[in-house]
């Protein structure tokens, strides 16, 4: 689209050489796009007493362009379709890191999280409409107000379809008041988890610590011990047979008959006498103990050499998603797998168990055979580092669908998740089943790290060079009340979840950190929490909570103007 600069259209051609380069540079959106990128990282890594903007810097620094651009008497914004490209790469690749822990974090904080996401929002929302009243704001503005406060894009959508069905003209409006409220929202929740750790006077890395170990508690590390056969009740069953009275999730790894040793096959019958070795949890094999007879104090490595203990990683495709049973290790290959390392965490496995990209099996039996069951496995570990891009973009793609398909709510209201909101549910779901049908489904970590560090800044460059073109003519028309409304409604937001997640539930402050920016659908603010400590406690709270926060603002946004138009 051409520009209208100094010297006007009619004269181009005898413009300053300097206009036309600055004309020809606003016309190339990718030229400007990585500008802003490289000035806006710049500025992000800018130090001021221990803050600094992050990834926002690039919001503020396409912000500040735009203003100044416009001011100019020039144009200048970056394709819309660019930047939904950008959030929905960020929110794709945050569901597929989140998406393996979400179910059993829901599971368990379900509660905390309907408080947390429903009710803070709820106190944000209850402000605007006060707020609203207060100062004489209408209903469109007030509307559009609490999602830019809140900077959430597919509120906004929900807000517009329902002016669009009673008064079409009047949608411009709405847009004016996100505009006006969505700087200030992610400048506030950017230096507001920054400074969290010393407002609640914790250190991140401590935090970060303190994560961890709750996460190892969950899973607990495993152990070796060695139990002598004193319970007639097992002597003559198989190790099959003992399994299956699922007493203990303890793995028999090896087996002392005789003075000679071997795997633990599902087929070997235990006698009075014999020495096992177990692997498992110190309560698991509490429970073994109980079971089997006497702990011992025992060698029960084979000084042959024959049976041996050996780590394998999963790599071939062919069996990814498929069970240690449906692959035949004991049968197959004679082998046992006395543990299994995946994502950092230990545990022993079952038949039952699917192989994931990645797997580190512990394995005993003899060398010909345990060399055999690598074969099968995969010896190339470069393959973990192929991303297939086929289930990648058919992701994105279903998440897209899902995105658009409506959904009702009272008083006639049809809205849409969005392509963001419907990305992040088919990420979450993906990431923790790891498949779509037949394909299976997985992404190396660097790759799910790029594409959320790119997804984000190309995301923040658009919405900062569009929320800049709109900045002064908001001033202009809705006047300095209209940015004081805002601001105050991401405060009371800010501050009511604030509560809830450390001083009722007392999380942890890097998971609050990014429930926080959850609450406040804030990408930027995420960028910011994550680079508190090297964990991912940030992601972890964010995804919580994400999910449910969206669909709450989706039906608050349109209830907050169908209120205030009610009340007149």
């Amino acid at each position: 689209m051409p520009r209208r600069g100094p010297g006007g259209g009619g004269r181009s051609a005898r413009c300053p050489v300097w206009v036309r380069v600055v004309k020809a540079l606003l016309d190339s959106p990718f030229v400007m796009l990585f500008t802003v990128v490289a000035l806006g990282s710049l500025v992000g890594a800018v130090r001021v007493r221990g803050v600094a903007l992050g990834a926002a810097g690039v919001f503020f620094v396409a912000l500040a362009l735009g203003v100044a651009v416009t001011l100019g008497g020039w144009e200048w914004s970056l394709p819309h379709e660019l930047t939904e490209l950008g959030l929905v790469l960020f929110v794709y690749a945050v569901g597929l890191q989140a998406g393996p822990r979400f179910m059993d974090t829901l599971r368990t904080r379900g509660g905390a999280f309907l408080l947390v996401g429903a009710g803070a929002t709820a106190v944000g929302a209850l402000a605007t409409i006060l707020l609203a009243r207060a100062l004489g704001l209408s209903a469109y503005l007030a509307a559009g107000l609490y999602c830019g406060a809140t900077t959430c894009t597919p509120a906004l959508a929900a807000v517009l379809d329902a002016i669009r069905r009673v008064s079409p003209e009047d949608m411009n409006i709405a847009s004016v008041g996100y505009g006006a409220a969505y700087p200030f929202s992610v400048a506030a929740v950017v230096l507001v988890v920054q400074l969290l750790p010393r407002l609640l006077r914790v250190r991140a890395s401590e935090a970060a610590a303190v994560f961890r170990n709750a996460e190892a508690a969950r899973w607990p590390p495993l152990e070796e011990c060695a139990f002598r056969i004193t319970n007639r009740n097992c002597a003559g069953r198989t190790i099959d047979e003992l399994q299956a009275l699922h007493v203990t999730r303890a793995v028999i790894a090896r087996v002392k008959h005789e003075g000679k040793i071997g795997p633990a096959r599902p087929e070997t019958t235990l006698h009075l006498g014999d020495v096992v070795l177990a692997v498992g949890t110190p309560e698991e094999l509490a429970k073994f103990e109980a079971l089997l007879g006497d702990v011992v104090v025992e060698s029960m490595y084979d000084p042959t050499g024959n049976v041996t203990s050996e780590q394998l990683v999963v790599s071939r495709r062919d069996v990814l998603g498929k069970s240690l049973r449906q692959i035949g290790v004991w049968e197959r290959f004679g082998v046992v797998v006395s543990r299994v390392r995946r994502d950092s965490v230990e545990f022993t496995p079952r038949g039952d168990l699917r192989l994931e990209p990645g797997d580190v099996l512990r394995v005993v039996g003899q060398r010909q055979d345990i060399a055999a069951l690598a074969a099968a496995l995969g010896r190339e570990e470069r393959r973990l580092y192929e991303t297939s891009l086929v289930p990648f973009a058919a992701g994105i793609a279903l998440g897209a669908a899902v995105g658009l398909i409506p959904l009702h709510l009272p008083g006639g209201l049809e809205v849409q998740l969005g392509l963001a909101g419907g990305a992040f549910l088919v990420a979450l779901w993906l990431g923790h089943w790891g498949n779509t049908g037949p394909v299976r489904m997985y992404v190396p970590h660097a790759v799910k790290q790029f594409a959320r560090e790119l997804g984000l800044i190309i995301f923040l460059a658009g919405a900062g060079a569009g929320a800049g073109q709109r900045f002064v003519p908001v001033l202009r028309d809705a006047g300095p009340q209209i940015l004081i409304a805002g601001a105050l409604v991401t405060l009371v937001t800010v501050a009511a979840a604030a509560l809830v997640m450390f001083l009722l539930l007392r999380w942890n402050v890097l998971y609050g950190a990014g429930s926080l920016c959850a609450c406040m659908t804030n990408p930027p603010g995420l960028a910011a929490a994550s680079n508190l400590a090297d964990c991912d406690a940030a992601a972890v709270g964010f995804a919580s909570v994400y999910p449910m926060v969206l669909i709450v603002k989706i039906v608050y946004a349109p209830l907050i103007f169908l209120i205030l138009r009610m009340l007149g």
